[in-house]
This record gives C-alpha cells, structure tokens and sequence, in this order.
C-alpha cells in the first residue's frame, strides 16, 4: 500500500466474511428509500450535525446507502473515517479531527467538507459482523452526549432492522417453493422475526412520542414526521409477513366487538386524505346517505387492515386523480346488514391475465411494478386469507391503464348503538393524568435500555414513578425486599424469562403480597396469551405500544384495585 500523510485502518481478521454477509443483504448500490432517508434525518436532528450518513463498507469504498448533507453517494475506504469503527468494531467518536493524530491530515479535514467532528455507530449484524456506520459529521469540534449515542445506537439498530427485513423478505419468497414439512420450522421463524423487529421499533416510536411532548420547531416536526413513517413502514410489513404465516397455519386470531363502522370510515380517511395530498391526489368518501353511524358486531382490526391494504395499494399505484372509498347498504333486516365496501382508483390499471392469480402469495401486477412501486406482495393474499376466514367476498374489476375497483362484500351483525355508543365513549377515554396514585409501587423487568426508559418516561409523563431491572432474577430479588402493586413484565429476558417470573411469583409460598402482573411482549398471539395466562399473568400489552395503550392498562388494573378493597 502507498504511504499516506493519515492513518488507515487494519483490515478485520474476519474481512472475508464480513464482506461475504454484506453482499447477502444485496443492498449496495440499491436507490435511496425513505425508511432510510428518515434515519439519517433523525440522526442529524437529535446530534445536531449538518450531515449523517447511513455507510456500508465495501473491499475498495465506502458507500451511501443514505445521506444528509453532502452530494457524494461513496469515497474511498481508505479515505473514510467509518474504516475504524468496522476495523474496531465500536463506536468511534473524534471530538476535533485537527488533533487527532490519525485524521488531521486525512483529504476530508483539509478540504471539503472540513470534517473536525466525527461520531458513528456501528452497523452490527445478529451475528456479528459490522457491515458500515450510521455516523453524523460536523465542520465544528464538538462532545457527543450519552444520550445521543444511545440514540444513535437505537437508530443503527433500526437500519440493521430493515436490512434484515429485507434479507428475511426475500428468502421467504423463495421458501414458496419449499415442501410443506418446513412450514413449522416457518412459523417459528417468523415469531423470533417478529420479536426482534418490534422491539427496537417501539423504542423508537415510544421515545418520538416523548420527543413530540417538548417545544419543536417547524423542521423537527418535520423529521419526527419522516422517523414515525419510516417506523411504521417497518411494522406494517413485518405485519404483513406474520399475518401471512398466521393465515397459512390456520393461527390467525380474531375478534368480534361492537363499533361504529361510519366512525371508523371516517377516522380513517381522514389519515388517507393526508396521504393522498402529500402525492398530489384526491380522496373522497362516500357513505351511505342519513347515515350518522353503522354500529356493527365484526373485528374491526381486520377490517381496518383490509381498507389499509386496498387504499395504500390504490394510492401506490395512482399517479394522477384520484381515489374513492364508498361504503354502500346493499340489503338489510332487524338483525343483520349485507355491505359492500369499494376502493376506486384512476391508477395504472391491470391486465385482465393477471386478475385471477392477484390475490396469490407473493403475486404484483409484474416484475416492473414490483421494482418501483415495492411492497412484499402479500397484502392482497393477506386480505384474501381474512375474508375466506369471516366468510366475506373480495373482487377486483379494473381497466389496464384506465384504473381499478377493489370491492369487499360483508354481511355483519348489528349491534346496540346505545350501548354500544357508551362503551365506545368509556374505552377511548383520553386522561392520562395518575398524579392521584403516585403512591403506587411499580416495577418495570425489561432488559432493553432504550425500553426501560420509554417506560420510565411514560410513566412520568403521567405523574408516576418505577423502579426498573433487567432481568426475571431481579425483578424477583426486588419483590422479595420491597412492596410493589404493579409489575410490567417483560417475557423476552436473559436469567429468567417473564412467563417464568411470572409463574413463580404467583405460586411462590409467601405472606407478602402478588403485584399485579402485565406481560410486556413484542409477540401477540393465541398461544402467547394463553401461556400468559397459565403463568397466572393478569394482563397484556403488545409491543409497539403508546402512552393511551399503557394509560388504559393502568386504568384496568385500578378498577381491579378498588373493587378487590371494595371486597
């Protein structure tokens, strides 16, 4: 190698196989996208630095995978300052590059872009390999606080996350052509995955929700705005891929509460509208005309997910116009109501041979829109799964290059719409003001950090305070020396596992008093719950969660408290 006036890193003992796990996630030289772009926006706005930077460290270069900042899209390795933190395999922070004997002479700390301050997280695969940084720059010598690199390391987590959903993605369309005996081996799969993903997720989204507590000014919002899309683009397709397994193996979990159909068309075009007009679209809604509200006896989690699937397909696929929503009474008796539910777009249309096989696993219009458009290609099949499962209808009429018409035919149930009305009105109930119990002893076992002071802060917000550990062997050494009345428990930990914990607090012989016990998981199936509940588990909350989910918790537990006293 040249002499060079700055120093370059070694090369890594395991360079080979770092190089071989990159090339695996096929992401070099792929088109910027957003889930991405909102990283580095977020990166930049929680260090304070003009330019961030997602890096993948290739044999010869470093490349942008996203970029804030600079016009680059890659430099030499040899030139970057990320090559230290893969050759050291952590994260690397340079106050002022002028001083730093390894840099001050380095092109980029004598010309543009006159880098002085440098921190960066490494972009650690699960196992091991350090593939780039998610690093933020500065012209300025600057510190780094321990917050912001525990922000930074919750965000590089974040892109590893959506390169693994990626990766995981494509293998699971080519384990379509896999004989049945591994669907087993599938669905377990598929729960870790969803585990890993959601977690890091709701750190994020819970600490977005806190950032959205404080002043912001116009261009914070903005990014706050771009980091939650970005999230929830992540938990919608992990969504997507574990609904497709649950409906594959039968597993797939419904429920059938009262609600007010017009209600929650109308709440949900209100988000679509927003959608539409960021792509320049038109929404309208179409409901039946003196009808105020619908009250009905289905799952409206499902059916939800069947409106989200079909508006954001039309909306992904419109490129100009518009798209209608249009709810419809087809017939009706004192008892039930037969609906159509319609999806209208003025997109791109499809070809009349693809109809019939659009609703299969992994099925896009073609191979191009799949290229630009994205998406897993399971929605459509997932919308399919829940209908044959509720006994509802789902069609498409459409017109290559004319547009299409999704329509999903239901008949429900009506439901009370006095009662139903008042436990509506009980459940959605906004106070998350608990400064009255301050007293209460609360125990939060949750081995995450970033978690743990989600929880903490939420907790705060609403006038509380916790105690926190990291593991089931803690929370049980707590218990055995303090008072508590509640526990939010993990069930993912080392040492012990929360259902564990849990089985042993509310069996353990003992004179002193069994907390309240709500499992804190990223899982949220059947076969969890029930395990919960033989481990004597008082109640659940699924991960990603906000503050009105842990607030309503709360409240359950306090109408337990006072009717047990009550007692």
């Amino acid at each position: 190698m040249e002499n060079l006036p700055y120093s370059v890193a070694p090369i890594p003992e395991n360079e080979e196989e770092r190089l071989q796990a990159l090339r695996r996630y096929k992401i070099l030289d792929t088109p910027p996208e957003e889930k991405y772009d909102g990283i580095v926006r977020a990166a930049s706005l929680i260090c304070g630095a003009p330019i961030a930077l997602v890096t993948l460290i290739d044999s010869e270069r470093q490349w942008f995978k996203a970029r804030l900042g600079i016009d680059d899209t890659e430099t030499l390795r040899r030139d970057s300052f990320c090559q230290f933190a893969v050759a050291e395999n952590k994260f690397l922070i340079v106050e002022d590059a002028e001083t730093d004997s390894r840099f001050k002479s380095n092109p980029y700390v004598l010309g543009d872009p006159n880098i002085r301050f440098y921190a960066g997280a490494p972009l650690r695969t699960p196992d091991g390999y350090v593939l780039g940084t998610l690093c933020v720059i500065d012209s300025k010598p600057k510190k780094i606080t321990p917050a912001e690199i525990q922000a930074l390391e919750a965000l590089a987590d974040s892109v590893v996350s959506f390169m693994e959903l990626d990766a995981k993605s494509q293998a699971l369309i080519q384990l379509q052509s896999v004989a049945l005996e591994l669907q087993k081996a599938k669905e377990q799969f598929f729960v870790n995955m969803n585990h890993e993903f959601r977690t890091p997720v709701h750190g994020i989204l819970g600490m977005v929700d806190l950032l959205r507590q404080t002043e912001n000014s116009d261009q914070q919002k903005q990014y706050l705005d771009s980091l939650t899309e970005s999230a929830e683009h992540l938990i919608r397709l992990i969504n997507d891929v574990i609904d497709f397994s649950k409906a594959e193996s039968g597993s797939m979990h419904f429920t059938h509460q009262d609600f007010d159909l017009v209600s929650l068309l109308e709440r949900y075009s209100e988000e679509a509208s927003d959608e539409a007009f960021r792509k320049g679209l038109a929404f309208k809604t179409i409901l039946p005309p003196a009808k105020t509200s619908l009250y009905v006896k289905s799952d409206a989690i499902r059916i939800r997910q069947i409106l989200s699937n079909l508006v954001s397909n039309a909306l992904k696929f419109t490129e100009k116009g518009g798209v209608t929503l249009e709810l419809k009474v087809e017939s009706e008796t004192e008892s039930n109501i037969h609906l159509s539910l319609s999806v209208r777009d003025t997109g791109i249309g499809i070809d009349s041979h693809r109809i019939p096989i659009l609703f299969e696993a992994f099925s896009q219009a073609d191979i191009s829109s799949s290229r630009k458009y994205g998406g897993t290609g399971l929605g459509l099949a997932i919308c399919k799964r829940i209908c044959e499962a509720l006994g509802w209808e789902i069609h498409v009429e459409s017109e290559f290059r004319v547009g299409s018409t999704f329509i999903l035919e239901m008949e429900l149930p009506k439901a009370s719409s006095a009662e139903t009305k008042r436990k509506l009105e009980s459940k959605t109930q906004k106070d998350l003001d608990f400064s009255s119990h301050s007293d209460l002893k609360i125990l939060v076992a949750e081995d995450n950090p970033v978690n743990q002071k989600l929880i903490e802060k939420m907790l705060e917000r609403m006038g509380l305070k916790c105690a926190l550990v990291a593991n089931g062997l803690d929370a049980l050494a707590y218990w055995e020396e303090k008072d508590l009345d509640l526990i939010l428990l993990d069930i993912q930990m080392p040492e012990l596992s929360g259902i564990e914990t849990a089985r042993i607090l509310k069996k353990k012989p003992s004179s002193r008093k069994i907390p309240w016990i709500v499992a804190v998981t990223a899982h949220d199936s059947p076969e969890d719950r029930a395990a919960c509940a033989e481990a004597g588990i008082d109640d659940y909350l699924g991960k990603p969660f906000r503050m009105e989910d842990l607030a309503e918790r709360l409240r359950d537990f306090l109408k337990y408290s006072s009717s047990s006293i009550a007692s």
